[in-house]
Order: C-alpha cells, then structure tokens, then sequence
C-alpha cells in the first residue's frame, strides 16, 4: 500500500526538477544574449555546423576545469558532451581542436571584450568601491627573441574579486609606453563614479589623473622617481613634519603577525600646500601620503617607505591606507593566480587573436570562480568542478543575473 504522502514527494520532485530545467535554460539564453553582438569570424559554411556559442560555453566551462589548450577544449567536450547537452543541441558534436584554434585566433578582442563585460555585469553583487589598475605581461606569447609581449592593462575590482576589463596594448609598444597609452583608455571605458582607483608608479601622468577625475572617481597613485618634482615634493612635507614628531598629523597603523613574520604599516596624510604649484598642474590634488612598512623576519628588520598623490582629503587616512594595501590584491588575487593556477604566462598561444581572447577567457573563468570560492583555494574550486558537474553547473549558474 503506497504511503499517504507519497504523491507530495512526486510533486516537490517535479518541482525541483521544472526549476532545475528553467535555471539551465536561463543560463544558454542569458549566455547567447551576452554574444549577440559578436560577429562570427569563420566565413566557411562550417560555422553553422558548431554555433559560436556552443564553441565559447565549452571553452569557458573547460576553462574553469582547469583546461588550458585548444586540444583541451576539445577533450573536455567530447568527456563531457552529455553535461553540455542540458545547455545547448550540439547537434554535430564537440568541434576538432583547430576549429576552437581558428575561432580564438580570428575573434575580434574589442567585440569579445564588449561580450565579457556584459557577463561581469551579472557577476557584481556589490557596488565597487575600488578598483586597481596595472598591466601584465604574458611571457609565453611570442615567435622568435625580441619579439613583443603580450601585455595587457587589467582593472580589478578588489571587493568583489573581478576583472571589470582590460585591453591589450599595441604590439608595437614597450611596456612602460604601451601601459601609459592604455590606462587611459580602461578607464574611460568604465563607470568609475565614486570608486578609488589606485595605480602605481607606472600611472602617475596628468593626462591618467585627468581621465579618472573626468570619469568622477578618486584616485591613489604611487610616486617614484619618474615625477622627481613632486617625489621631491612630498619627501619634504613629510621631512618638516618629520621633525616635528608628526604632531598635528593624520595617521593610520595596522599590522599583521603570521607564517613567522610581523608586519607593521604606518600612513601619514598631509594636505599639499594651498599656495603649491602642483595643485594647478594635478587635477584635484588635495592629499600627500607617506607609507612606512616594515617586516621582520627571523629577528631581522627591513624598512620601506612610499609616497602617493590623491584627490581625497589628508582626513580619509583610513581610506587611503586600505585602498593603498588592497591594490596589491591585482597582484597577488589576479595575475598570480592567473599565471599559477590558470597557466597563462606559461601558455603559448601566440598567433592571431588567440592570445588576448584566451587572456579574456581566463579573467572570466576566474570571476566565476570567485564566486562560489569562499575559504578554497582556486585550484580546489577548479578541480572540484572538473570531478563534479553539480558543482560546475552551481559555478555556471553564477552567468544568470539575479536570482535563481
């Protein structure tokens, strides 16, 4: 005799599996909608045979399995065809890896770029605050010595863990030059009202001030000795009030101890002079910042000390402290992982369009990642994804603005 509340269970199965079907048709729609816009490269007729979004969702699902090649794309597919079926027809099966390579190598970066921000666009759960700007080069993206590298400016959105975007400089640039011609460029090309965006010494040029207080966002850049007159500058700010024992001055300390060292960082913020040229030359310069970190290491002390620029007042210290120390988080959260645990500077894919388009492809499988990570390590989240499509379809479901 069934039991009495055997037909509730049927229902609440049924339900769970209607949801389940609606979430996944959701993702193949929210996915083909974000590459509306993006032009099919291949003019043979064998594009209609394996879609371009077939092609891109299994490269991104691999991607985030730990698939680093073409020929891995290929075979992440062909193990992997029923998974993918829920998403899309696949009518024709998984492509040869040289139709992934011609795709990649022949895709337009600037369309693609437009494609990825509408993904992170659903990826962002909280407003950015902060966003660090630097460039990477990716070693492995080259024909013969002397060749140039690949390299590319990045924004990171330090908070919410994501590459808002990033483009690649000229080929005919070297890194120092192609950095200060690009830089400009992500940040017009992004919404930074109200956000902090840090740069470091690379970045410190009145026409990339001007851009971020054009884009009405704030900014913390380093100083070096490539703007001598206003290092010069700061270093005797903080001399005078140095000599005075800092009274009278805004300061922040914070320190780490761990792993068998003690971290100790100290922040001074002083106005700059009201009567100091620099202030006309500067857009809304307001604020010089000393940093004083010192490390100690096995009974063994080291001493370093920056300075910065900023548009935020000499009493937001606090602020210009964190934001100063999160910007290492492009470091250390992106383009060491990205070269570590997603193997792109070791990656040698190097003709056409293949390189910077892979680059993109990693950032978003990265942001996705991020999303489901919590206290695992990427590489965890990676290989967990790879062994379980429950899990890898919970990391996929992240591309679905809103809700569930």
């Amino acid at each position: 005799m069934p039991a009495k509340n055997s037909g509730k269970k049927h229902l609440v199965n049924t339900i769970k599996k209607d949801n389940s079907q609606h979430s996944v048709k959701k993702v193949a729609h929210q996915f083909s909608e974000a590459l509306a816009d993006l032009t099919d490269p291949r003019k043979r007729k064998k594009r209609i045979d394996y879609p371009l979004d077939e092609i891109l969702f299994t490269s991104l699902t691999a991607c985030i399995c730990g698939a680093e090649s073409y020929q891995d794309f290929a075979t992440f597919g062909e193990e992997q065809i029923t998974w993918l079926k829920k998403y899309f027809p696949f009518s024709n099966g998984i492509p040869s890896h040289d139709t992934f390579r011609r795709v990649f190598e022949l895709l337009d970066p600037n369309s693609f770029e437009n494609a990825y921000r509408l993904f992170i666009e659903n990826l962002k759960i909280r407003t950015t605050k902060h966003i660090a700007i630097d460039g990477k080069v990716s070693r492995g993206c080259y024909n013969i010595k002397g060749q140039c590298l690949l390299n590319s400016v990045s924004a990171f959105d330090t908070e919410n863990g994501i590459v808002l975007g990033q483009i690649a400089t000229r080929d005919d640039e070297d890194k120092d030059v192609g950095e200060y011609n690009t830089i400009p460029l992500v940040i017009e090309s992004l919404d930074i009202t109200d956000a902090v965006v840090t740069i470091d010494a690379a970045g410190c040029y009145t026409e990339i001030v001007d851009a971020v207080v054009e884009g009405k966002g704030h900014y913390v850049i380093t100083l070096k000795e490539n703007q001598p007159t206003l290092c010069n500058a700061a270093k005797e700010v903080f001399s005078e009030a140095e000599s005075k024992s800092f009274e009278g001055v805004k300061s922040y300390q914070t320190s780490d101890r761990g792993h068998g060292r003690i971290e100790e960082r100290t922040y001074y913020a002083m106005p700059v002079p009201e009567d100091s040229p620099l202030r006309e030359k500067w857009r809304n310069l307001d604020t010089f910042v000393m940093g004083i970190f010192e490390r100690t290491v096995k009974g063994e002390t080291s001493k370093t000390v920056r300075y910065m620029i900023s548009d935020l007042p000499a009493d937001q210290v606090v602020r210009l402290g964190d934001c100063f120390r999160s910007h290492w988080a492009i470091e250390n959260k992106l383009h060491w992982v990205l070269d570590v645990s997603l193997g792109e500077d070791a990656n040698r894919t190097r003709r056409g369009n293949g390189a910077k388009n892979l680059g993109k492809l990693r950032r978003l499988a990265l942001g996705l990642i991020r999303q489901v990570q919590g206290k695992q390590s990427v590489p965890k989240v990676m290989w967990r994804a790879a062994l379980s499509q429950d899990f890898r379809t919970t990391i996929i479901k992240k591309i679905i603005k809103g809700k569930i």
